[in-house]
């Protein structure tokens, strides 16, 4: 489902005139009402029949965490309207699971997830990676972590992460990291991330805190302040992926800006040439973090450009894949990102995001259908994007 079809869902449930306190309650007993059907049993029903779907899913290990993680992991986002409909929800994850996805993050705040989440993931624990950003204020943290506990129903939270903006004062976030540390020690956390959306603050945030294990960062082949290694012609994916483990095992800095290049599919600027942050690459070589994208599809304003543009519709029908493919099959092409978290609100969803896993490396159709699409995002200048998520551009070169 498109950013759009969420939006017209989200008119919908207006129109029904549901306020929040009044669906939440909603809700909570339906889940209640439908408990039977949310069981391991029901859930994992007929995975052995789509054994052939998970095949196709790739893993990786999120940096330092030791975790594996899928390379498609299933994005918080999702409507009022699909919170209050549990059964549709758990039909969701139930898909992915059936796919190989086993990253589900998990977004608290505004439509308060943990509850109807807890109680959908809680009979799979075992088979899922769980990922929650503390949002409590800061003196909570630790009484945030006990609540994540008992909603999922677990000894353990796979991952909690903070988040940061230019608002977040130093004390904040020494409270907040000294917190989730603590809870890490305790077993309670098997590791600390960080996300922010401003790429300077992530890495001034980082060098205070190389402790941290991992990081969640926008990277899409638009917006990719941070710009690990993809495949840049002339040389060989086999030779990128060497020269990126050669820099994780002993970083050299006369190195770092030739192994600074994107692939052809980024930015008209930065072809052939280094366009990441000078500061950020080096830094997460060396402490190791783990890399997690979001907005992959910078909030649906990249697929709505795309869909506009008759010389990427031209180049798409030279792939064999659908938009969101396209621009996933790009951060999957990153050897130093993990996992990719796009929003999942529909079954046709799941399947297309997961679909996006398929060969090694990037094909010569999709690079110049992506570099098509990364100039008429040039040529528009940010007016695709969504009014509250402008300052995605704020990670071009």
């Amino acid at each position: 489902m498109t950013d759009q079809d969420q939006a017209q869902q989200l008119a919908a449930g207006a129109a029904a005139g549901l306020t929040r306190r009044e669906f939440i309650p909603r809700a909570v007993a339906a889940l209640m009402g439908v408990g039977a059907l949310l069981n391991p049993r029901w859930l994992l029903a007929g995975a052995a029949r789509d054994r052939a779907g998970a095949e196709g899913m790739k893993y990786r290990i999120l940096g330092k965490t030791g975790i594996k993680v899928s390379t498609i992991g299933f994005g918080s986002h999702v409507s009022e309207e699909l919170l209050a409909n549990p059964l549709a929800r758990a039909s969701h994850i139930r898909r992915g699971l059936e796919l190989g996805i086993n990253l589900f993050d998990v977004y608290d705040h505004d439509f308060h997830q943990f509850a109807p989440m807890g109680q959908i993931l809680g009979p799979v624990r075992q088979q899922v990676v769980i990922s929650l950003v503390a949002v409590w204020n800061q003196s909570q943290v630790r009484q945030e972590v006990e609540y994540a506990l008992k909603t999922f129903a677990t000894d353990y939270i796979d991952l909690y992460r903070i988040y940061v903006d230019t608002g977040t004062s130093a004390e904040e976030m020494e409270v907040r990291f000294q917190a989730l540390q603590q809870a890490k020690k305790e077993g309670k956390i098997r590791a600390v991330g960080l996300v922010a959306h401003d790429h300077v603050l992530l890495a001034q945030t980082l060098r205070t805190y190389p402790q941290l294990d991992y990081l969640m960062l926008p990277y899409n082949f638009r917006h990719q302040k941070f710009a690990p290694v993809a495949e840049v012609q002339p040389r060989s994916r086999v030779q990128a992926k060497a020269e990126v483990e050669a820099a994780r095992s002993a970083p050299a800095p006369e190195n770092l800006q030739h192994l600074d290049g994107i692939s052809r599919a980024s930015s008209v600027d930065c072809l052939y040439s280094p366009c990441s942050d000078p500061e950020l690459l080096p830094l997460v070589r060396q402490t190791g973090v783990g890399l997690i994208a979001i907005k992959p599809f910078a909030a649906g304003g990249l697929l709505q450009l795309g869909w506009s543009d008759p010389l990427v519709a031209q180049g798409l029908a030279q792939t064999g894949l659908s938009l969101p493919q396209a621009a996933l099959r790009f951060v999957l092409d990153s050897p130093e990102v993990a996992s990719v978290i796009p929003a999942m609100n529909s079954l046709n969803e799941v399947a297309e995001n997961t679909g996006a896993v398929r060969g090694e490396g990037l094909s010569r159709a999709e690079t110049e259908l992506l570099q098509q699409w990364s100039e008429a995002a040039e040529r528009a200048h940010g007016a695709y994007l969504p009014a509250k998520y402008a300052w995605l551009e704020q990670w071009t070169a």
